[in-house]
């Protein structure tokens, strides 16, 4: 279990283990909480339909489960937790690859290859068990309203009120024909682009720095649009929305955080950036001379070092969740070069970008 719990750890997970035949479930590293407790009542009371398929999808108000039929007894289940999911969108490519992972933790458990079957997706529901339900039609009015909900939800922080606007919304047929007849995967991203400008807007007009929220803009529709494809359109719709409600909410609250976790955030919200101590200052309204001796005294390592390890780890998602190439890769991390970036992942964890994607299984996960 430990190989699957490091690559929990890489995609940002936790990690459920279900018994079909003891109806026992428990967290592989986890300790309880309010949303896991309701995450475990939920598929335990639906076990018998997680045993039909060997792995499916399951779209959560609260977060994203992924689970993988092991052995007749066993399923493994991966829980994205949107409420506290880092602020790098990595489950935006981690939902276009979920055959992929599927398989990655069936062969990481048995030792040999996974089935190929698809995934089966599922609607999951904090207000009834798990079903297969058919989109409504339409409405424009039902989707303004809904989307004032989200708006206000994300405004005012009130997490219980968004899971719900979100139910609601997944009910609406949103994209398809409506927006691309010949072309769905177009649609879509043009359905997304809409959806975060007038997310942006909304923040921006509440008071969020006009700077910042168009650079999360650009950030957001540059990692749209390398997408080759959306397996489950609707949570992406989802992560992208517990996205800004995460900036909002991290943004409400920075200013009351000591230096040390302000610089943290900054870092973790600007990884696609190239940052400099002088951009972090003026970011953060200090001195420049203050944040390395307030950085190191509670990390042991300068900023400069945590910015290298925090970039590589998220390359080292990317390269297991997506299948963007090391230039995609490079450039959206902002390397100045692909072979610097190269260059760099070889420092850090002793191996290539390419060499660690295809030899995830047996090499990297036993170091």
């Amino acid at each position: 279990m430990n190989d699957i719990q490091k690559l929990a750890d890489i995609l940002n997970a936790a990690v459920i283990l279900l018994n079909s035949n003891t109806h026992e479930a428990s967290y592989l590293n986890d300790q309880p909480t309010d949303t896991n407790n309701r995450t475990i009542n939920f598929l335990l009371a639906n076990i018998k339909l997680l045993s039909n398929h060997q792995y499916q999808s399951l779209n959560s108000p609260w977060g994203h489960i992924l689970t993988c039929q092991i052995t007749n007894n066993l399923i493994i289940c991966f829980f994205f937790d949107y409420s506290e999911t880092s602020n790098e969108l990595i489950a935006m490519h981690s939902l276009s690859n979920l055959k992929s992972i599927s398989q990655i933790i069936y062969k990481l458990y048995n030792g040999h290859d996974a089935p190929d079957t698809d995934v089966i997706i599922t609607k999951f529901s904090d207000q009834q068990l798990v079903k297969i339900e058919n989109n409504k039609p339409f409405d424009a009015t039902i989707f303004f309203n809904t989307e004032t909900d989200i708006i206000k939800a994300i405004i005012y922080s009130h997490n219980e009120q968004l899971a719900s606007a979100l139910e609601k919304l997944s009910y609406l047929k949103i994209i398809g024909e409506r927006f691309a007849n010949n072309n769905l995967i177009r649609g879509e991203k043009d359905t997304l682009i809409s959806y975060i400008a007038v997310l942006n807007r909304a923040i921006i007009q509440w008071g969020y720095p006009v700077e910042s929220a168009f650079r999360l803009h650009n950030d957001l529709v540059q990692e749209i649009e390398l997408s080759s494809q959306f397996f489950d359109f609707f949570q992406v719709i989802r992560e992208v929305t517990w996205h800004y409600f995460n900036v909002i909410k991290n943004y409400r609250v920075t200013n009351f955080l000591p230096l040390h976790d302000r610089i943290h955030q900054y870092v973790k919200e600007h990884i696609t950036e190239s940052m400099t101590l002088d951009d972090i200052a003026k970011a953060l309204n200090t001195s420049k001379k203050l944040l390395n001796p307030a950085f190191k005294s509670q990390y042991s390592i300068t900023i400069t070092q945590f910015i290298r390890q925090a970039k590589i780890d998220t390359a080292k998602e990317l390269l297991i969740a997506s299948d963007l190439t090391l230039l995609d890769i490079s450039n959206l991390l902002s390397f100045s070069t692909t072979t610097y970036f190269v260059k760099t992942f070889k420092e850090v964890t002793g191996l290539t970008p390419k060499y660690f994607r295809q030899h995830f299984f047996d090499l990297h996960l036993h170091l």
